[in-house]
C-alpha cells in the first residue's frame, strides 16, 4: 500500500491499484458463486456510497460529457469508492476466518509502516548528510514526483518516503502508525522484544520529523486529543492499572524528541517548515479556497445542487493552478451541495461505528480516522487507498467482534 508514486508502473497503475483491482474482481465472482453477501457486509455506508457515485455519474454526464479530464476524475471517484473500499470491505467479511485476518492485516499494516519509517530515516540521512538522493534511483512514472522538490527554504531535503510529496507520506503514515502500536503493545499478537519495539517507535516518530509536513504537527496531536476524549474514562482507568508503563513509555517518547531536537533541531526544523508554509504553501492554498467561494455561489441553483462535475475547475476553462487543494471543498465545487453531505454521512458513519467501539483498538481507530479527516482538509488526494482502507477494517472489526460479542453476551 505504500507504493502509490514509487516503483509505479504509470501516471494511474500502481501496486495498490492491481492488488484493488484483483480484489474487486474476486469479489464479483465470488457474489456470482455465492448469489448472496456475506454476513454484515451490507450496510447503510454501502448505500451512502451508492447514492454518492450517483451524484458523481449524473454531475459528469451532466456537465463533464466529452471532456477527457472529467472523464478520468469520474473513473478516479468510482475506482477509489468501489476499489479501494468496497472490494476491500467484501474481502474482509468473506473471510470466515475472523481472528485470522484481523491478526493479519494488523501485521500487514505494521510492516509497511516499518518499511516506510526506515526508508525515511534512511532517505533523510543519506540526503542531508552523504548528499545522496535515494529517490534518484526509484523510477517514478510522473515527471512531477520525480523532480518534486523536498527541500526546505533551499537549506535541507525533508523524506517523502515512497509518496509523491512529504505531506502525503505522513498522511499514510498518519492512517498505520496508530495501529501498528497497537499491534506491538495492546493487541496481544506481537511477541517482539521490548528493545525491538522501542527502536520501531523511533523509527515512526523520526520519520514524521524528517518528513517535516507542518500539517502532521498539528494533526496527530489534536487527533489523540478527539480519541482521548470519547474514551476518556477507558485511558483514566488504563493509567491507574498500568501507571509505571504509562509514565515509563511517556519518559521514552520525551527522550526521543528531546534527542532528536538537540542532534538534528528538530523545533528548528518545525519552524522553517512553518515559515516555508507561511511564505508560500498557505497563501497558494488561501488564494484557492477564495478561488472556490467566488466561482461556487455564482452558480446557478443546478449546479450548487451537483456542482460542476468532476474536475470543474478544468471543466469551466480554469488550469490547474486553481485546484482547490482541500478535498472537502473540491468535492463541493465538483459534485455540489449533494456531494459533500454524502461524503460527511460517510464519514460520521465511520466515526460513529468506531465511536462505539470500547475495546482498546477503538482508540487508535479512532486517531487514525480522525488524522485522516483533518488531513483531508490540506490535500484533496482522495484516491490513495490508505484511508479507505483503513476505514474498512475498522468498519469489519466492529461489526464481526464488537457488535457480535454484544449479541452473544
Amino acid at each position: 500500500m505504500p507504493l502509490v508514486s514509487a516503483f509505479a508502473f504509470t501516471n494511474i497503475l500502481s501496486f495498490s491499484l492491481i492488488f484493488a483491482v484483483l480484489s474487486f474482481s474476486l469479489m464479483l465472482i465470488s457474489i456470482l458463486k455465492a448469489g448472496k453477501f456475506p454476513q454484515g457486509f451490507l450496510g447503510f455506508d454501502l448505500l451512502i456510497t451508492l447514492l454518492f457515485l450517483f451524484i458523481v455519474l449524473f454531475s459528469y454526464f451532466i456537465n463533464g460529457w466529452g471532456n477527457a479530464k472529467s472523464l478520468n476524475h469520474t473513473i478516479a471517484y468510482l475506482a477509489t469508492f468501489l476499489l479501494f473500499y468496497v472490494s476491500i470491505k467484501f474481502t474482509l467479511f468473506n473471510i470466515s476466518d475472523s481472528n485470522k485476518i484481523f491478526k493479519n492485516v494488523l501485521l500487514l499494516i505494521t510492516y509497511a509502516t516499518i518499511v516506510s519509517a526506515v526508508y525515511a530515516n534512511v532517505e533523510f540521512i543519506s540526503s542531508n548528510i552523504f548528499g545522496v538522493n535515494l529517490n534518484d534511483y526509484i523510477p517514478r512514472p510522473n515527471e512531477d514526483q520525480t523532480f518534486y522538490d523536498a527541500t526546505v527554504l533551499g537549506i535541507f531535503y525533508r523524506a517523502r518516503g515512497f509518496a509523491a510529496e512529504s505531506g502525503h507520506f505522513t498522511f499514510m503514515m498518519e492512517q498505520f502508525s496508530p495501529l501498528a502500536v497497537y499491534f506491538m503493545y495492546f493487541s496481544g499478537f506481537c511477541k517482539w522484544k521490548k528493545i525491538v519495539k522501542v527502536i520501531i517507535i523511533f523509527l515512526i516518530v523520526s520519520s514524521f520529523i524528517f518528513a517535516v509536513s507542518t500539517a502532521s504537527f498539528v494533526i496527530i496531536p489534536v487527533a489523540i486529543f478527539f480519541a482521548s476524549v470519547i474514551h476518556l474514562r477507558r485511558i483514566f482507568a488504563y493509567i491507574k492499572r498500568h501507571t509505571t508503563k504509562f509514565f515509563l513509555t511517556t519518559a521514552i517518547v520525551s527522550i526521543i524528541v528531546l534527542s532528536f531536537n538537540y542532534f538534528f533541531s528538530v523545533y528548528a526544523l518545525i519552524i522553517l517548515s512553518i515559515t516555508e508554509k507561511m511564505d508560500s504553501g498557505l497563501d497558494y492554498r488561501q488564494a484557492n479556497i477564495d478561488f472556490f467561494f467566488k466561482k461556487f455561489f455564482q452558480f446557478d441553483i443546478t449546479q450548487q445542487l451537483i456542482g460542476a462535475g468532476p474536475a470543474g475547475v478544468l471543466i469551466l476553462g480554469y488550469d490547474m493552478t486553481n485546484a482547490i487543494l482541500n478535498l472537502y471543498y473540491s468535492i463541493s465545487f465538483e459534485l455540489g451541495f449533494l456531494g459533500f453531505f454524502l461524503f460527511i454521512l460517510l464519514l460520521f458513519y465511520f466515526i460513529f461505528h468506531l465511536a462505539t467501539i470500547k475495546s482498546r483498538i477503538g482508540f487508535f481507530l479512532l486517531i487514525s480516522i480522525f488524522s485522516g479527516m483533518m488531513h483531508y482538509y490540506f490535500i484533496s488526494n482522495f484516491w490513495y487507498p490508505w484511508f479507505w482502507f483503513v476505514a474498512a477494517f475498522g468498519i469489519f472489526y466492529c461489526k464481526r467482534f464488537f457488535i457480535l460479542s454484544q449479541k452473544n453476551n
